[in-house]
């Protein structure tokens, strides 16, 4: 084993050691280093022990005991009750994490089918709400007798209310002329099989049918359907803005509540009649 001034246990002392190694070996350079060596060594092994003495020392002053290496997995007898309570707590905590981790995993698993219930009562409740608005509005107000009076003079029967709605601004303009009646909105079936076919299939107007407005006179308006993108609609048009929007006496406005009616004078051919209600007007 070769020695050099690189590696020394201690800087101090290696180069004592050094001295000493040349005055024993008195200039046999072989026996210096076979000296040094074993002076080194000496050395070191010192050093190791001085190191495990202060760690016993250490234990005893801390722990009050010193377990040796060979029998640290059996602690001693006084002992013994402290270091299984203390493996115990350790192992308690150990627990209460993993339970704690567990019980996060399980509110982030469950957290998505919560707001799914969450979203189905949110659903239910919404659908619960429109059905009640939809049967706030399904409150149909009565014809009032002033109507049923004007269109028993005309010899009518057969009256279905055809449709109940608000005023659109389209149904209130000049430039649109028209009184919308979708048939997603129509409640009765209002026309028979010949003017169904004369309406849907050949496209055709149906004129001068006898509207009476709000206010109780009667005009003449055309029937007629209106191609929309997917679907189609009724329209009351030609006099229709003239004849009932200009007629302050009707007092059509944007969001007057509205009835339509449709009724047949079976003296005549059993002709199609309208007869137009604005629920605002009559309540007051």
């Amino acid at each position: 084993m070769m020695v050099s001034a690189d590696h020394h246990p201690d800087g101090g002392s290696f180069e004592r050691l050094m001295r000493e190694a040349e005055q024993a070996a008195k200039g046999d350079e072989d026996l210096k280093q076979r000296l040094l060596t074993e002076r080194v060594v000496r050395e070191f092994v010192k050093r190791l022990v001085q190191e495990q003495e202060a760690a016993v020392n250490y234990e005893i002053s801390v722990l009050g005991f010193h377990v040796p290496k060979r029998n640290r997995t059996k602690p001693p007898p006084h002992a013994a009750d402290d270091h299984h309570d203390h493996h115990q707590e350790k192992k308690r905590h150990f627990e209460q994490i993993i339970n704690k981790k567990s019980s996060s995993s399980s509110i982030v698993t469950q957290e998505p089918k919560k707001q799914q219930r969450q979203k189905k009562r949110r659903k239910i409740t919404n659908r619960t709400r429109a059905a009640a608005a939809a049967q706030v509005i399904e409150v149909v107000p009565e014809m009032p007798e002033r109507f049923k009076n004007e269109i028993e003079e005309m010899g009518g029967s057969k009256v279905v209310l055809v449709i109940q709605k608000k005023l659109m601004m389209c149904d209130t303009t000049e430039r649109h002329n028209r009184f919308s009646i979708p048939i997603g909105k129509i409640k009765n079936d209002f026309l028979e099989a010949e003017e169904k076919e004369r309406l849907i299939d050949r496209g055709e107007a149906i004129e001068d049918v006898k509207l009476i407005q709000p206010c109780v006179s009667t005009v003449n308006v055309r029937l007629k359907k209106w191609d929309m993108d997917s679907s189609y609609t009724f329209n009351l048009t030609r006099t229709w803005y003239k004849e009932a929007v200009c007629n302050t006496a009707n007092q059509l406005e944007i969001g007057s509540r509205m009835q339509l009616y449709a009724f047949r004078l079976e003296h005549n051919n059993n002709e199609l009649c309208f007869a137009l209600v604005n629920l605002d007007l009559v309540n007051n």
